[in-house]
């Protein structure tokens, strides 16, 4: 039996983990994210970590997903937006020299969405596409077991597929991208914007996804309204990759994947009323399940 180090980077907080090759978690927690010099910073922190862990436990390798883009084939960060410093780690190198283990780096959507594959709501898949529905909307692509990360390493980016060419500007430089129409970041502020337009105050500092889908529930007729418009938006582009990959699954995380068997019976009927029907049939839109695990998981599986 095989363990591993698992670590998951994200902005706030570095999950780490010990899982054994049969995807048990033997123990887990986490530390908050070093805030400066992050290319020096993050990997110190989890070689203090792993030299503990040693005292407790046999490990065979180190297996880590990150947010930003990678490349997994040297283990290095190559560029992250949100992190100070960050840009150019060699996570794997560091890590190696300095303690012995293998170590392997894959970017955090990538490995989610391997995750989800190993023990998840893909066990048994070989090709499909994985959607994260958050802040802005990441995505994976799997194919034949491997994650697809085209010419540099960059494909998957979903959210930056451009739904609306005149549409709102986004943080990537171009408007109109699905992740302003399709993240629960859209969803909240489309409800914040609708409401103001009937002149009815809501305090943005309160109002979160989660708020929003318990008026849904409700029968509130301003949150239905925007909530339709939100599955609508979210299915317009799982048609769109569709119809470029035909992946046959598409597992689709984050906190509003939380809602359950509502929403993606909802999703999967706005998504049959748009795609080509030939597509239909075949195409299971489903949900993660893994949750917030899904990123160690597959930084285990990606080291094994």
């Amino acid at each position: 039996m095989k363990n591993v180090v698992c670590f998951d980077v994200g902005g706030t907080f570095i999950k780490y983990a010990i899982i054994n090759s049969d995807g048990k978690i033997l123990l887990k927690d986490k530390f908050p994210t070093p805030r400066y010099n992050c290319k020096v910073s993050i990997p110190e922190e989890m070689m203090k970590i792993i030299e503990n862990l040693r005292g407790q436990f046999s490990i065979d390798s180190v297996g880590i997903c990150t947010a930003g883009l990678v490349d997994s084939k040297n283990g290095v960060v190559t560029v992250a937006y949100n992190f100070h410093e960050y840009s150019g780690a060699r996570l794997a190198e560091t890590i190696e020299q300095k303690t012995g283990l293998r170590t392997f780096v894959e970017n955090d959507v990538n490995a989610a969405a391997l995750g989800e594959m190993w023990i998840g709501a893909a066990k048994g898949e070989s090709t499909f596409v994985c959607i994260a529905l958050g802040t802005g909307v990441g995505g994976a692509i799997v194919i034949n077991g491997n994650v697809f990360g085209g010419v540099s390493g960059a494909a998957g980016e979903i959210g930056h597929i451009i739904v609306n060419q005149q549409g709102e500007q986004c943080s990537c430089g171009s408007k109109g991208c699905y992740e302003r129409y399709s993240s629960t970041s859209a969803f909240i502020r489309d409800y914040v914007n609708s409401a103001a337009k009937l002149g009815i105050k809501v305090d943005e500092a309160e109002i979160n996804g989660e708020k929003i889908m318990m008026l849904v529930k409700s029968g509130d007729s301003l949150a239905v309204e925007v909530y339709k418009r939100f599955v609508d938006n979210i299915a317009t582009g799982i048609v769109s990759i569709t119809h470029l990959l035909d992946p046959g699954l598409i597992v689709v995380g984050g906190g509003i994947s939380a809602q359950g068997k509502t929403f993606f019976e909802d999703l999967n009927s706005s998504f049959r009323e748009r795609v080509i029907s030939s597509y239909a049939s075949h195409t299971k839109i489903v949900q993660a399940q893994l949750g917030n695990d899904a990123g160690i998981y597959g930084a285990c599986y990606i080291a094994l």
